[in-house]
Protein backbone atom coordinates (compact mmCIF):
# COMPACT_ATOMS: atom_id res chain seq x y z
CA UNK A 1 0.00 0.00 0.00
CA UNK A 2 1.01 3.70 -0.22
CA UNK A 3 0.38 7.14 0.90
CA UNK A 4 -2.04 7.72 -1.47
CA UNK A 5 -4.40 4.71 -0.71
CA UNK A 6 -4.38 5.79 3.56
CA UNK A 7 -4.36 9.48 3.37
CA UNK A 8 -6.46 11.61 4.77
CA UNK A 9 -8.34 13.91 2.08
CA UNK A 10 -9.62 16.67 1.97
CA UNK A 11 -6.93 18.20 4.08
CA UNK A 12 -7.80 20.87 6.68
CA UNK A 13 -5.40 23.65 6.58
CA UNK A 14 -4.57 26.77 7.57
CA UNK A 15 -2.46 29.93 5.78
CA UNK A 16 0.59 30.84 6.85
CA UNK A 17 -0.64 34.54 7.20
CA UNK A 18 -3.59 33.27 9.20
CA UNK A 19 -3.75 33.91 13.43
CA UNK A 20 -3.21 31.28 16.22
CA UNK A 21 -7.09 31.89 16.95
CA UNK A 22 -7.69 30.69 13.45
CA UNK A 23 -5.16 27.93 13.59
CA UNK A 24 -7.06 26.27 16.92
CA UNK A 25 -10.50 27.11 15.36
CA UNK A 26 -9.92 25.02 12.48
CA UNK A 27 -7.78 21.82 14.44
CA UNK A 28 -11.50 22.24 16.82
CA UNK A 29 -13.30 22.18 13.25
CA UNK A 30 -11.93 19.40 12.08
CA UNK A 31 -11.37 17.10 15.03
CA UNK A 32 -7.17 17.34 14.08
CA UNK A 33 -4.40 18.08 15.78
CA UNK A 34 -2.19 19.14 13.23
CA UNK A 35 -2.48 21.32 10.13
CA UNK A 36 -0.20 21.92 7.17
CA UNK A 37 0.40 25.73 6.86
CA UNK A 38 0.28 27.06 3.16
CA UNK A 39 1.33 29.96 1.37
CA UNK A 40 -0.34 32.40 -0.66
CA UNK A 41 -0.16 30.08 -3.97
CA UNK A 42 -0.69 27.11 -2.04
CA UNK A 43 2.58 25.81 -1.37
CA UNK A 44 2.83 24.15 1.79
CA UNK A 45 5.34 26.53 3.84
CA UNK A 46 5.20 24.28 7.34
CA UNK A 47 2.96 22.17 9.73
CA UNK A 48 1.39 23.80 13.04
CA UNK A 49 0.39 21.27 15.87
CA UNK A 50 -0.71 21.68 19.06
CA UNK A 51 2.49 20.86 20.64
CA UNK A 52 3.42 24.04 19.04
CA UNK A 53 0.41 25.38 20.64
CA UNK A 54 1.16 23.93 24.27
CA UNK A 55 4.22 26.23 24.39
CA UNK A 56 2.04 29.15 25.02
CA UNK A 57 2.71 31.85 27.64
CA UNK A 58 -0.92 31.70 28.45
CA UNK A 59 -0.21 28.20 29.87
CA UNK A 60 2.79 30.03 31.70
CA UNK A 61 5.09 26.75 30.49
CA UNK A 62 7.86 29.27 29.12
CA UNK A 63 11.38 27.55 29.70
CA UNK A 64 13.14 29.06 32.68
CA UNK A 65 15.96 29.89 30.24
CA UNK A 66 18.24 33.65 30.91
CA UNK A 67 16.30 36.24 29.38
CA UNK A 68 18.23 37.51 26.05
CA UNK A 69 19.58 34.50 24.94
CA UNK A 70 18.73 32.36 21.76
CA UNK A 71 16.79 30.04 23.32
CA UNK A 72 14.65 32.59 25.61
CA UNK A 73 13.94 34.88 22.66
CA UNK A 74 12.79 31.90 20.70
CA UNK A 75 10.74 30.55 23.24
CA UNK A 76 9.37 34.40 23.85
CA UNK A 77 7.70 35.22 20.40
CA UNK A 78 6.90 31.03 19.93
CA UNK A 79 5.16 31.27 22.80
CA UNK A 80 3.88 34.71 22.34
CA UNK A 81 3.72 35.60 18.86
CA UNK A 82 -0.11 35.25 17.83
CA UNK A 83 1.12 34.66 13.87
CA UNK A 84 0.88 30.75 12.64
CA UNK A 85 3.90 31.66 10.73
CA UNK A 86 6.29 32.44 14.02
CA UNK A 87 5.12 29.23 15.50
CA UNK A 88 4.60 26.93 12.88
CA UNK A 89 7.67 24.20 12.36
CA UNK A 90 9.21 25.23 8.95
CA UNK A 91 11.34 22.32 8.48
CA UNK A 92 8.34 19.63 7.26
CA UNK A 93 8.58 16.18 6.50
CA UNK A 94 6.45 15.09 3.26
CA UNK A 95 6.64 12.15 0.74
CA UNK A 96 4.73 11.78 -2.51
CA UNK A 97 1.77 10.04 -2.99
CA UNK A 98 3.78 6.85 -4.23
CA UNK A 99 5.72 6.95 -0.45
CA UNK A 100 5.33 2.95 0.71
CA UNK A 101 3.79 2.81 4.41
CA UNK A 102 7.05 1.36 5.62
CA UNK A 103 8.81 4.60 4.85
CA UNK A 104 6.14 6.87 6.20
CA UNK A 105 6.49 4.95 9.63
CA UNK A 106 9.70 5.26 9.67
CA UNK A 107 9.92 8.91 8.97
CA UNK A 108 7.79 9.17 12.09
CA UNK A 109 9.93 6.88 14.03
CA UNK A 110 13.26 8.71 12.83
CA UNK A 111 11.59 12.28 13.42
CA UNK A 112 9.15 11.82 16.05
CA UNK A 113 6.34 13.30 14.25
CA UNK A 114 2.95 11.94 14.16
CA UNK A 115 1.71 12.60 10.65
CA UNK A 116 3.51 13.14 6.95
CA UNK A 117 1.58 15.91 4.60
CA UNK A 118 1.19 14.27 0.63
CA UNK A 119 2.89 16.52 -1.82
CA UNK A 120 2.42 16.31 -5.37
CA UNK A 121 3.60 18.74 -7.79
CA UNK A 122 4.11 21.37 -4.53
CA UNK A 123 0.57 20.56 -3.55
CA UNK A 124 -0.83 19.34 -0.24
CA UNK A 125 -3.21 16.65 -1.37
CA UNK A 126 -3.38 14.60 1.42
CA UNK A 127 -1.99 13.75 4.96
CA UNK A 128 -0.83 10.71 6.63
CA UNK A 129 -1.56 10.25 10.20
CA UNK A 130 -0.29 7.74 12.76
CA UNK A 131 -3.79 6.94 13.03
CA UNK A 132 -4.11 6.28 9.39
CA UNK A 133 -1.48 3.71 9.50
CA UNK A 134 -3.03 1.84 12.41
CA UNK A 135 -6.15 1.57 10.04
CA UNK A 136 -3.80 0.11 7.74
CA UNK A 137 -2.45 -1.93 9.72
CA UNK A 138 -6.00 -3.66 10.92
CA UNK A 139 -7.20 -4.17 7.49
CA UNK A 140 -4.19 -6.06 6.81
CA UNK A 141 -4.43 -8.36 9.91
CA UNK A 142 -5.33 -11.70 8.58
CA UNK A 143 -8.94 -12.77 9.22
CA UNK A 144 -9.86 -15.73 11.84
CA UNK A 145 -9.46 -18.33 8.75
CA UNK A 146 -10.78 -21.03 6.72
CA UNK A 147 -13.47 -23.33 7.92
CA UNK A 148 -12.68 -26.87 8.10
CA UNK A 149 -9.20 -28.50 9.05
CA UNK A 150 -7.86 -29.61 5.82
CA UNK A 151 -8.54 -25.94 4.81
CA UNK A 152 -6.66 -24.44 8.12
CA UNK A 153 -4.16 -27.15 7.55
CA UNK A 154 -2.70 -25.53 3.90
CA UNK A 155 -3.81 -22.26 5.11
CA UNK A 156 -1.23 -22.61 7.96
CA UNK A 157 1.27 -24.37 5.84
CA UNK A 158 0.92 -21.76 2.79
CA UNK A 159 1.58 -19.16 5.28
CA UNK A 160 4.87 -20.87 7.29
CA UNK A 161 6.52 -20.56 3.54
CA UNK A 162 4.90 -17.24 2.32
CA UNK A 163 5.99 -15.39 5.21
CA UNK A 164 8.53 -17.43 7.06
CA UNK A 165 10.21 -19.23 4.30
CA UNK A 166 9.93 -22.45 5.69
CA UNK A 167 9.61 -25.31 3.35
CA UNK A 168 6.37 -27.53 4.03
CA UNK A 169 9.25 -30.14 4.50
CA UNK A 170 10.70 -28.86 7.34
CA UNK A 171 7.41 -28.11 9.29
CA UNK A 172 4.63 -30.63 9.52
CA UNK A 173 1.59 -29.08 9.85
CA UNK A 174 -1.61 -31.68 11.08
CA UNK A 175 -5.08 -29.85 12.26
CA UNK A 176 -7.23 -33.15 13.89
CA UNK A 177 -10.18 -32.81 16.16
CA UNK A 178 -9.87 -28.54 16.82
CA UNK A 179 -5.62 -29.11 17.54
CA UNK A 180 -3.10 -27.63 15.57
CA UNK A 181 -0.46 -29.69 15.62
CA UNK A 182 3.22 -28.55 14.39
CA UNK A 183 6.13 -30.83 13.97
CA UNK A 184 9.68 -29.84 12.88
CA UNK A 185 12.69 -28.68 13.62
CA UNK A 186 14.30 -25.22 13.49
CA UNK A 187 17.38 -22.94 13.68
CA UNK A 188 16.69 -20.83 16.68
CA UNK A 189 14.80 -20.33 19.82
CA UNK A 190 13.35 -17.11 17.71
CA UNK A 191 12.18 -19.00 14.37
CA UNK A 192 10.45 -20.94 16.81
CA UNK A 193 8.17 -18.19 18.07
CA UNK A 194 7.31 -16.56 14.65
CA UNK A 195 5.95 -19.97 13.52
CA UNK A 196 3.94 -20.09 16.56
CA UNK A 197 2.94 -15.98 16.15
CA UNK A 198 1.38 -17.34 12.48
CA UNK A 199 -0.22 -20.02 13.57
CA UNK A 200 -1.93 -18.72 16.64
CA UNK A 201 -3.26 -15.73 14.07
CA UNK A 202 -4.45 -18.63 11.89
CA UNK A 203 -6.15 -21.31 14.30
CA UNK A 204 -9.45 -19.50 14.88
CA UNK A 205 -10.56 -21.25 18.21
CA UNK A 206 -8.15 -24.44 17.64
CA UNK A 207 -5.19 -25.05 20.46
CA UNK A 208 -2.23 -25.25 19.09
CA UNK A 209 0.11 -28.30 19.99
CA UNK A 210 3.35 -27.26 19.59
CA UNK A 211 6.00 -29.92 18.75
CA UNK A 212 9.00 -27.84 17.14
CA UNK A 213 12.27 -28.07 18.41
CA UNK A 214 15.16 -26.06 17.27
CA UNK A 215 18.82 -27.31 17.10
CA UNK A 216 19.58 -26.71 20.60
CA UNK A 217 17.12 -28.92 21.66
CA UNK A 218 18.34 -31.67 19.69
CA UNK A 219 20.31 -34.37 21.78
Amino acid sequence: MQARDIMTRPVASVSVTASIRKAIEIMIAADCSGLPVLGDDGSLRGIITEGDLLRRKELDLRAAADAGTVDALSDYVHGSSWRVEDVMSADVVSVMPTAPLGEIAGLMAVHSIKRVPVVLDGRVVGIVSRRDLLKAVVAGLPDRIPRGEEALRLAIATRLKSDLNLPREQIAVAVQDGNVILTGIVETELHRKAIKVLVESLRGSATVVDNVKTIADRP
